[in-house]
């Protein structure tokens, strides 16, 4: 009998376990995730995944590689891509790898200016209101930062592109 007691409640409260997700952006740019929903949020549909771990691969000893990678074979009626279609594909995306990291390298040159320039163009609020000054500051230092980490991840998969 106490173990109904117990396991009724469980079991009525398992399907709240599965909370839907709201993604909004501020008018900054910032994305906050959050499984309460906000004004102008919007909701986020996620199938659970599988809880399986992958097979892990063997040798011929019969235990597990020191190597992650694992060799296997296309099946016979995958599609395949002839060498002039693959090469006009990384042509593209190296194209556009370039254009995304012209973008984020001017992000980059304007984040540092606003950086620069924020001592300069001071509100009054902010004149009076020390705080207000170190947290537009500190937005500032995380923009510069993240174009930076963007820019530098642009250039290290443009270096690995075929």
């Amino acid at each position: 009998m106490n173990a109904r007691i117990i396991l009724i409640p469980l079991l009525l409260a398992a399907p709240l376990a599965l909370a839907d997700i709201y993604k909004y952006v501020d008018e900054e740019g910032r994305v906050t995730f959050s499984n309460i929903p906000i004004k102008g949020a919007q909701r986020i549909y996620v199938d659970p995944a599988p809880a399986v771990p992958a097979p892990r691969a063997r040798t011929t000893t019969g235990k597990a590689a020191n190597s992650e990678r694992v060799y296997a074979p296309s099946p016979g009626n995958f599609p395949k891509v002839d060498a002039a279609t693959q090469k006009s594909r990384d042509t593209n995306r190296k194209l556009i790898l370039q254009e995304e990291l012209n973008a984020e390298q001017q992000a980059l040159t304007d984040a540092r200016r606003s950086l620069n320039d924020a001592d300069a163009n001071r509100t009054p609020e902010e004149r009076t209101n020390v705080a207000k000054y170190t947290e537009r500051l500190g937005r500032l230092r995380e923009a510069v930062v993240l174009h930076e980490k963007n820019v530098a991840a642009l250039t290290n998969e443009l270096a690995r592109a075929r």
